[in-house]
């Protein structure tokens, strides 16, 4: 990551146009929340000037990258938060991660979730999640049991399975795709991993190669300040996923965000940069990818033609819209499918609210966030959105189970996956 704690106050010109954008700002109100408000205080920082108070404020924010797409200085104050909450523990005594603990065990919405979700999530954090896990922190901010836990991840699944076996089902030649899964759909809903792998017999031929010895992309650790746990994360997944030189796809936006992101994670590490170019170089996104096959393959759509017609919105998670400008191509892949009218906000895209940490330590902030699109949603006659983030979609399933308007969140995927069998 940039070192962004020398930045100059003077850099931030106090336009305002960042208040415009940041949805958390848009929810509050409050000018210590904005982008050029931490701007200012990273002042205070550099000079010593530092209490508990800041873990507050940094924390109080999504990293959607909005503020650096409107900023005319390109500011990065998504990398300046990232930096100073990992400077917190040495200036104030106080990590972030201790601080987002702190607050999920105060506030009383997430005791309730937890209760709720009962011995069945306690399982699942203590036993089944890996501790590298993004995951582990996402769920303890569930206020709602919008999910049902499988019975088993689906690399442990792939475990199972003989070493000839998964070459059989993969059916590999000299070419082939490796497929990295992304925590929610190993973990939590293995469907995706599954609807995934459909797709790709039924647009390639093959199913996607699974390094089992993958592990979490690392955002969750980089949106908690922990970059030399994130650098880590990165170094595991490149070198399990070069035991071939097949392209990369994952069916998760952010992940797929995160994965990109290696290039300047390692850009420091001379006996890692070369490695991380050639891994970053071999990723496919979602969406593109299967824009591209299944457009060379219309027979395949031609199936889904007696289906009935569906009205669905497109949710845009914040990483895909604002830092990798992929917006397009989602749309074109979902208007390929026969009989799907697809629809829009009436005020154009918003943040859900979840950004991973974001949730856990501030439910009812995040609950507001999420207020402000529900409330658009509320607007359209779509029984279903689709995404393809996993923390936009565990957010969506929980907003929509709360509204109990019977609307239904699906991943990319499982939706296309369902018309073309």
């Amino acid at each position: 990551m940039k070192n962004y704690s020398k930045n100059d106050e003077g850099a931030c010109v106090k336009c305002g146009t960042c208040n415009t954008v940041c949805p958390v700002y848009l929810a509050t109100g409050n000018e210590i929340h904005t982008p050029r408000g931490k701007q200012h205080l990273n002042s205070r920082i550099a000079k010593g000037e530092v209490s508990a108070h800041y873990a507050d404020v940094f924390s109080k924010c999504l990293l959607c990258g909005a503020c650096l797409e409107a900023c005319p200085r390109d500011l990065d104050t998504p990398g300046l938060v990232i930096n100073v909450r990992s400077e917190l523990s040495r200036l104030s005594g106080l990590s972030f991660l201790k601080y987002v603990s702190r607050k999920a065990l105060v506030h009383p919405s997430l005791l309730s979730g937890l209760t709720r979700i009962g011995s069945a999530a306690s399982m699942l954090l203590g036993e089944l999640l890996p501790k590298e896990s993004g995951l582990r922190l996402r769920l303890q901010g569930f206020a709602q049991e919008a999910f049902k836990l499988p019975a088993a991840g689906y690399i442990e699944k792939l475990k199972a399975e003989s070493a000839e076996g998964r070459r059989q089902r993969q059916g590999l030649a000299e070419s082939g795709i490796s497929f990295f899964t992304g925590c929610l759909a190993n973990h939590l809903q293995p469907e995706i991993a599954e609807s995934t792998q459909f797709l790709l017999d039924k647009t390639t031929g093959c199913n996607g190669v699974v390094p089992l010895e993958q592990t979490c992309c690392g955002m969750a650790a980089l949106a908690a300040g922990r970059i030399d746990e994130a650098r880590d994360l990165a170094k595991k997944n490149i070198m399990v996923f070069e035991e071939n030189d097949f392209p990369i796809l994952t069916s998760c936006s952010s992940c797929y965000y995160q994965l990109k992101s290696y290039n300047e994670l390692l850009r420091d590490d001379d006996e890692w940069r070369q490695r991380t170019a050639r891994f970053t170089e071999r990723l496919r996104e979602f969406s593109t990818f299967f824009l591209e096959q299944l457009s060379a393959t219309g027979d395949v759509l031609s199936r889904a033609d007696n289906l009935p017609s569906r009205k669905v919105l497109y949710h845009d998670p914040c990483h895909l819209r604002f830092k990798l400008h992929i917006t397009r191509e989602p749309r074109q892949l979902i208007n390929l499918l026969p009989g799907i009218e697809l629809l829009e906000l009436p005020d154009g895209p918003k943040c859900c609210g979840q950004g991973g940490l974001f949730q856990v330590a501030h439910p009812a902030l995040a609950l507001q966030v999420r207020g402000r699109l529900m409330a658009d949603y509320d607007k359209l006659s779509a029984p279903t959105v689709l995404t393809a983030c996993s923390g936009c979609l565990l957010q969506w399933q929980l907003g929509l189970a709360a509204g109990g308007k019977g609307g239904k969140a699906e991943h990319l995927a499982t939706f296309i996956a369902k018309h073309l069998q």
